[in-house]
């Protein structure tokens, strides 16, 4: 096979929103994969690859202002009909919801921190792997493509979807300390000694280590290419 049917894909938006311990699980099984960073280098050429991910982003997907937005739908539209299968993680589960006909709106009370999220019927058998506390942190929230299979939802939204072989989530499965700091520090109303700043971080020290754990059980899920059909 061709080395990039071999490899995964995945796109970077924001210098602090990288793949965090995706990257970690991937080297430790020797899966090889590359990243592209949309802001400042072209997107390669459309190909069938092992996998497509597209991590988070402060854009909104519905945003036509952003200057690389429009070309990395089409890239992820024209990849997901090569038969690629797409994770997209917060920002990138909205774009891949807008592809798959689904759309994205402005959240009335944006969603951040560690998250109760809770799997519905959808998820099946697969429900203690959805059904659980993840970080969330996002402004905008999906609506699924109307062939859709909601996986999960919070109180305020949905949290994970499937379509064929692809995999959407409106939490960070790849958040690590590291980024969750970084995300804290951009985000202007929280400063370091608020009240919210304190319980970000000690449920981060509470949760992180369980949650690494349930990442690395939902990246295999994801690549074990199980048949995903809508409910």
């Amino acid at each position: 096979m061709a080395e990039s049917v071999e490899r995964i894909l995945i796109l970077l938006h924001d210098d602090d929103a990288g793949p965090g311990n995706l990257a970690a699980w991937l080297d430790e099984r020797r899966i090889p994969w590359e990243l592209a960073d949309v802001r400042r280098e072209p997107l390669p050429p459309v190909s069938h690859r092992r996998a497509l991910v597209v991590l988070g982003s402060r854009e909104s997907a519905y945003d036509r202002t952003v200057p690389w937005l429009d070309a990395e739908r089409e890239f992820v539209a024209a990849t997901a009909a090569t038969g690629t299968p797409v994770l997209g993680l917060c920002f990138g589960g909205q774009l891949l919801a807008q592809v798959m006909g689904g759309s994205v709106a402005a959240a009335e009370e944006m969603e951040r921190g560690w998250t109760a999220v809770r799997a519905t019927s959808g998820a099946g058998q697969d429900a203690e792997l959805f059904g659980r506390t993840w970080l969330a942190w996002h402004y905008d929230n999906i609506t699924p493509p109307p062939d859709a299979t909601v996986l999960a939802r919070s109180d305020r939204c949905v949290q994970a979807f499937t379509i064929g072989p692809h995999l959407g989530l409106q939490f960070h499965p790849e958040a690590t300390g590291t980024e969750i700091r970084a995300w804290r520090i951009s985000d202007s109303d929280l400063p370091e000694d608020s009240p919210e700043t304190l319980e970000l971080m000690r449920l981060t020290e509470r949760h992180e280590a369980d949650a690494r754990e349930a990442a690395g059980r939902l990246y295999a899920y994801f690549l074990a290419g199980l048949e995903r059909t809508s409910a």
